[in-house]
């Protein structure tokens, strides 16, 4: 049995690199793996979507709607735009950024309620002001894996710099 995950994310916040570092873990622990981006353009501002897929054997990479055993957002508002990924029992990883969109500002408060009363599992990570205690926002997705580690039991990726390390380690000591 494979793990499903969508990683969602605005171009720019390393969504991509997200998606790999935890094909990279996985891989290490001798899962097969399968990736692919499914949606969007990686520039910066626009929705990204990566599908990751592990398990002892994995056929597709692709993950359909209501097949996701988590969805991991790198940002708020495309934690909306994936939910339908979600299947029943699935877990949402959600960083507290949101990036509003154009035409409809919904505040930060609003925004993480109606995730938290979704009715799904979810888990709202403060990434983006670990990654800034950190020096740049260009940790968060560091941060996102892991927390993410803690939830999948996925070691750190071998690739990672000493400030991604510890970016990976703040996120793990996040896991409560």
């Amino acid at each position: 049995m494979a793990t499903s995950i969508v990683v969602v994310g605005v171009g720019g916040q390393g969504v991509l690199t997200l998606a790999r570092w935890i094909g990279e873990a996985s891989l290490s622990e001798g899962y097969d793996v399968r990736i692919a981006e499914v949606h969007g353009m990686s520039q910066r501002g626009g929705s990204v979507e990566v599908h990751v897929r592990f398990g002892k054997v994995v056929y597709a990479p692709i993950v359909e709607e209501g097949g996701a055993d988590y969805v991991v957002a790198l940002e708020a508002v495309e934690a909306l735009r994936a939910f339908r990924y979600l299947k029943p029992g699935g877990v949402l990883v959600v960083n507290k950024r949101v990036m509003q969109p154009p035409g409809r500002w919904i505040s930060e408060e609003e925004l993480l309620g109606l995730l938290q009363k979704s009715g799904v599992k979810t888990y709202i990570v403060p990434a983006a002001d670990v990654a800034r205690e950190l020096g740049s926002v260009l940790y968060e997705n560091a941060v996102m894996l892991g927390f993410l580690s803690q939830l999948l039991g996925l070691p750190m990726p071998p690739s990672l710099d000493d400030r991604n390390r510890e970016a990976f380690r703040r996120g793990a000591r996040l896991f409560v």
